[in-house]
Protein backbone atom coordinates (compact mmCIF):
# COMPACT_ATOMS: atom_id res chain seq x y z
CA UNK A 1 0.00 0.00 0.00
CA UNK A 2 1.22 3.26 -1.42
CA UNK A 3 1.54 6.04 2.01
CA UNK A 4 0.33 9.33 1.08
CA UNK A 5 2.76 11.74 3.17
CA UNK A 6 1.64 15.59 3.53
CA UNK A 7 4.69 17.91 1.79
CA UNK A 8 4.20 20.24 4.18
CA UNK A 9 3.58 18.80 7.79
CA UNK A 10 4.83 15.49 6.55
CA UNK A 11 2.00 13.54 8.51
CA UNK A 12 -0.13 10.71 6.74
CA UNK A 13 -2.81 12.34 4.40
CA UNK A 14 -6.69 10.74 4.15
CA UNK A 15 -7.85 10.01 1.23
CA UNK A 16 -10.02 13.02 0.81
CA UNK A 17 -7.22 15.35 0.71
CA UNK A 18 -5.75 18.18 -1.44
CA UNK A 19 -3.79 16.77 -4.20
CA UNK A 20 -1.41 18.64 -6.56
CA UNK A 21 -0.54 16.83 -9.87
CA UNK A 22 2.60 19.04 -11.95
CA UNK A 23 3.13 17.09 -14.59
CA UNK A 24 5.33 14.98 -13.28
CA UNK A 25 4.10 13.26 -9.70
CA UNK A 26 1.75 14.11 -7.31
CA UNK A 27 2.01 16.20 -4.15
CA UNK A 28 -0.41 15.53 -1.12
CA UNK A 29 -1.65 18.28 1.29
CA UNK A 30 -3.55 17.10 4.53
CA UNK A 31 -5.11 20.63 4.91
CA UNK A 32 -5.87 23.81 2.68
CA UNK A 33 -3.62 25.88 5.30
CA UNK A 34 -0.34 23.02 4.19
CA UNK A 35 -1.53 23.75 0.86
CA UNK A 36 -1.20 27.45 0.73
CA UNK A 37 1.96 27.93 2.65
CA UNK A 38 3.91 25.55 0.37
CA UNK A 39 2.40 27.01 -2.19
CA UNK A 40 3.48 30.74 -1.40
CA UNK A 41 7.11 29.60 -0.64
CA UNK A 42 7.20 27.90 -3.75
CA UNK A 43 6.11 30.94 -5.36
CA UNK A 44 8.24 33.39 -3.79
CA UNK A 45 11.33 31.41 -3.99
CA UNK A 46 14.56 33.61 -5.87
CA UNK A 47 15.26 31.78 -9.45
CA UNK A 48 12.46 29.64 -9.37
CA UNK A 49 12.85 27.51 -12.59
CA UNK A 50 10.66 27.65 -16.09
CA UNK A 51 8.89 24.56 -15.07
CA UNK A 52 7.73 26.09 -12.03
CA UNK A 53 6.89 29.61 -13.35
CA UNK A 54 5.32 28.32 -16.39
CA UNK A 55 4.09 24.98 -16.21
CA UNK A 56 0.96 23.18 -15.59
CA UNK A 57 -0.36 22.48 -12.46
CA UNK A 58 -4.17 20.35 -11.91
CA UNK A 59 -5.21 20.11 -7.83
CA UNK A 60 -8.04 18.32 -7.09
CA UNK A 61 -9.79 19.26 -3.62
CA UNK A 62 -11.34 17.06 -0.91
CA UNK A 63 -14.81 17.30 -2.59
CA UNK A 64 -13.29 15.86 -5.69
CA UNK A 65 -12.84 19.35 -7.16
CA UNK A 66 -10.52 19.83 -10.24
CA UNK A 67 -8.70 23.31 -10.31
CA UNK A 68 -5.81 23.59 -13.14
CA UNK A 69 -3.32 26.71 -13.00
CA UNK A 70 -0.40 27.72 -15.80
CA UNK A 71 2.66 28.60 -13.13
CA UNK A 72 2.98 28.10 -9.55
CA UNK A 73 2.24 31.68 -8.89
CA UNK A 74 -1.71 31.10 -10.09
CA UNK A 75 -1.50 28.20 -7.53
CA UNK A 76 -0.27 30.25 -4.99
CA UNK A 77 -2.54 32.91 -5.23
CA UNK A 78 -5.83 30.34 -5.43
CA UNK A 79 -4.72 28.58 -2.22
CA UNK A 80 -4.24 31.63 -0.15
CA UNK A 81 -7.80 33.19 -1.53
CA UNK A 82 -9.01 30.08 -0.43
CA UNK A 83 -6.90 29.60 3.02
CA UNK A 84 -8.30 33.63 3.76
CA UNK A 85 -12.44 32.60 3.06
CA UNK A 86 -12.47 30.18 6.01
Amino acid sequence: MKRRICSYDRVEVPEASFVLHDGVGEIYFCSLRCFCIWAVQIATKPKLSDADKNGGFVLKTPEGEEHRFLGIVQVAMWAALNALKL
